[in-house]
């Protein structure tokens, strides 16, 4: 049943991500300016609840604040060094494509990278508990729909037809199963090591929340839009709060 559902979360966050960036690309650019910023608030309110609610909270059951909170750290400072080798930051405006345009094999190799990432969250996450499992998959959902139609932008910016940049983002995505499958029979086998994949996973919520989408939020200014954020994200937070509530 777990193994089932950790199958079943990873296809819905790399595959199922795929297809929903790239029927986003079917609308003009007149909704999509609409639709992805909504998408980045409503992920950004998942990411940070999830991490500080979800995750963080259960590694503290089982480790000491110093042990999960240097984990955290170490992660974040992991995770900026990881932006730095390969281009894995998120990328969902122009002046991005712009730089990352000529990039497109590195954006590949970042995305798989983040991807495999996200199939170890997943499976660990479930194996703590169903209700904890749905939860962070939902975050990574909801983060990675807006990566990949970035992915598909710059992807097709650097000349790639619609088809291979379908292909080839399929591809890159696809480790998050593998993954997935790996970290379930591993971590059943290596318990103790679980709680620090919970920190680790916290730092790389905390992350893409802070560094990536905050300063997208940051991008549109005014009352209007403001009041907008704060509803979608407030909405993540509820929608994490309410999952979370079944969690034991």
């Amino acid at each position: 049943m777990t193994l089932a559902l950790i199958i079943l979360f990873s296809l819905l966050g790399s595959v199922g991500a795929i297809i929903t960036a790239s029927v986003f690309l079917l609308f003009k650019e007149k909704i999509q300016k609409v639709l992805i910023p909504c998408l980045v608030s409503f992920a950004t309110g998942t990411l940070l609840t999830a991490a500080l609610l979800g995750l963080i909270p259960h590694a503290l059951e089982h480790i000491t604040p110093f042990q999960t909170l240097f984990t955290v750290l170490t992660g974040i400072i992991l995770f900026f060094l990881l932006e730095k080798i390969v281009i894995w930051r998120h990328c969902h405006h122009s002046k991005c494509i712009e730089v990352h345009k000529n990039t497109a094999p590195m954006i590949l190799i970042g995305d798989a990278f983040h991807n495999f990432i996200d199939g170890v969250v997943i499976a660990a996450s479930f194996l703590i508990s169903i209700p904890l499992g749905i939860a962070v998959s939902l975050s990574v959902i909801a983060h990675e729909i807006p990566q990949e139609v970035g992915d598909f932008g710059i992807l097709l910016h650097s000349g790639y037809s619609k088809k291979k940049a379908l292909i080839w983002n399929t591809i890159s995505s696809a480790t998050t199963l593998p993954a997935a499958i790996i970290a379930y029979f591993a971590l059943e086998k290596i318990h103790n090591i679980i709680p620090y994949v919970m920190a680790i996973s916290a730092a790389s919520f905390l992350y893409i929340a802070l560094a990536d989408l905050y300063p997208e939020l940051h991008r549109k200014t005014g009352i209007k839009h403001s009041i907008i954020q704060i509803v979608l994200m407030l909405a993540g937070i509820g929608t994490m709060l309410v999952v979370l509530q079944f969690h034991p």
